[in-house]
């Protein structure tokens, strides 16, 4: 759910353009939880499922989303809602715990896992976790983006319009040409006469617009 959709759909572009059979179903709406819609947009050669939850509940059997997920597909099956012909292997995770980024390198340790056999369950992504020890591996130099891509940081003063500058140029970059760019903007609370960090990325992809 959420913004981590669109790390995962840039991910699974980059893998299916390798030959990977993978995909992504994005949960736009989750309350209420339609199971019918849901079990629509599962494919019927689904063999298995990861299901992200951000968010960890100790002592339930899972996080909500995974629980939801298990559910409407075991109903599905019992009342024939589903085109599926047996219970796909499942398993659940989290990511973007204590606000830790979510990656593609993290999203193709999600389908890695999945291959494992068995696969680990209520996983950790992101984090290391030296406690529980439910943390998978994922290899930091993966990137999906292309030779292409351009990516910048520009140093400046608060109040010397280098964050404005940045911003407008952006927005030429993005709405004039072929490129999608974007921008963020670190600075101090207080902003003039403090630095200020202008991250600036921008470059061209044949589907859906990088999510850098």
């Amino acid at each position: 759910m959420g913004s981590g959709c669109e790390t995962a759909h840039e991910t699974v572009d980059y893998l299916v353009e390798k030959g990977e059979k993978v995909g992504v179903l994005k949960v736009r709406l989750y309350r209420p939880f339609d199971m019918k819609r849901f079990l629509a947009a599962v494919p019927a050669t689904v063999k298995s499922i990861a299901v992200l939850d951000r968010t960890k509940e100790p002592g339930a059997a899972g996080e909500p989303l995974y629980q939801d997920c298990v559910a409407a597909i075991y109903e599905g099956l019992a009342n024939g809602w589903t085109s599926l012909k047996a219970m796909p292997k499942i398993v659940g995770g989290r990511y973007g715990l204590s606000s830790k980024e979510f990656t593609p390198a993290m999203v193709k340790a999600v389908f890695d896992n999945l291959k494992a056999t068995p696969p680990k369950t209520h996983f950790t992504v992101g984090i290391k976790d030296d406690v529980s020890h439910t943390s998978l591996d994922y290899d930091p130099d993966f990137s999906t983006e292309g030779d292409a891509v351009i990516r910048a940081m520009f140093y400046g003063l608060g109040a010397d319009g280098t964050v404005g500058a940045n911003k407008n140029s952006i927005k030429i970059i993005g709405e004039g040409t072929d490129n999608y760019a974007q921008g963020y903007f670190v600075y101090d609370s207080k902003k003039s006469g403090s630095m200020t960090v202008s991250h600036c990325v921008l470059g061209r992809r044949k589907s859906v617009p990088p999510t850098w």
